[in-house]
């Protein structure tokens, strides 16, 4: 990642809360360090459907499809412009803000992964997009990229006001030490309060962690890598006094208590490591990463790895 800018892909697709996303990085990320890039993947009908109009008696019909496809691009367009007004109106420089506006090659999910290949330090995109219902039988885009974008950070912005509070599930994984120093870059030296939170869980399933002497002992372990953390992030220009840390009592149900203590507390954002996402899988019906995205509902989840 270069320290000097940011180059963000921000995967749009007209909904509001792409336009969530935009307002996001908008009020986080420092605006003169900072390259977005509008990313819309548009789904085209083929040369063969208008062949297949051409040949056969299907013209009554075609008049209405050409008309949804204008008022569709149309309205991409229309929602385009708006989300460069929100990042201008932030202070981003308009050099530093691009469209673009690409045919669906590999599928919706493939394509923004190739993108991300392109020199980028951070994927941004709302939760949902515009089909609720085809987001439940297969898997929205955001968990479906979740797991496929690779050595940078993936944002997924949920519909919640923001607040400036992020949540880090702390575990002391080299992925979660790296997301620090990302989130260092990323936000440069704003307004945000940023809490260290590690739940203590069982040294087995079947035992719970109640020796104190084992509590102890994680604690120690903790102690050095959450002062490098706080080190990365005051180094960047955050204050003392905007991080802090918490150590939370073992429970069954790491996820749920994550973002409980979001929800509780009244933070906005949670930040988690991909290590995370796969520490119990073993065991559990979903991945804790995969609960933790389903249960946020409309918070905002980064996930690094």
């Amino acid at each position: 990642m270069d320290r000097e800018g940011l180059k963000i892909l921000l995967a749009f697709d007209g909904s509001d809360l792409s336009l969530e996303a935009v307002n996001y990085v908008a009020g986080l990320m420092p605006a003169a360090q900072t390259e977005v890039v509008l990313f819309y993947v548009e789904t085209q009908i083929s040369g063969s459907f208008w062949k297949f109009e051409h040949d056969m008696d299907f013209r009554f019909k075609a008049p209405n499809i050409r008309t949804c496809i204008t008022e569709q691009h149309k309205r991409i367009n229309a929602s385009l412009k708006k989300a460069q007004q929100i990042l201008l109106d932030a202070g981003f420089p308009a050099q530093s803000i691009t469209t673009k506006i690409q045919a669906k090659n590999l599928g919706i999910v493939n394509d923004i992964v190739r993108e991300s290949h392109e020199g980028y330090d951070a994927v941004v995109m709302g939760r949902t997009g515009e089909s609720k219902v085809k987001d439940m039988l297969i898997g929205s885009v955001p968990n479906r990229l979740m797991h496929k974008i690779q050595g940078i950070p993936m944002i997924i912005v949920g519909g919640a006001g923001r607040r400036n509070r992020i949540l880090v599930a702390f575990d002391g994984s080299k992925e979660v030490m790296r997301a620090v120093r990302s989130m260092s870059w990323l936000l440069g030296a704003s307004d945000c309060k940023i809490s260290f939170c590690h739940v203590f869980k069982s040294k087995s399933l079947f035992k719970k962690a109640d020796d104190p002497q084992w509590k102890e002992s994680e604690r120690k372990r903790l102690e050095p890598m959450i002062s490098k953390a706080k080190e990365s992030l005051i180094d960047a220009g955050f204050a003392f006094n905007q991080i802090s840390c918490e150590v939370l009592n073992e429970t069954n149900d790491l996820s749920g208590e994550i973002v409980h203590k979001a929800h509780s507390d009244n933070y906005d954002t949670i930040v988690i490591g991909r290590r995370g996402l796969s520490m119990y899988q073993e065991f559990l019906s979903r991945r804790v990463g995969e609960k933790i995205f389903q249960q946020a509902a409309n918070l905002t989840v980064w996930v690094f790895g």
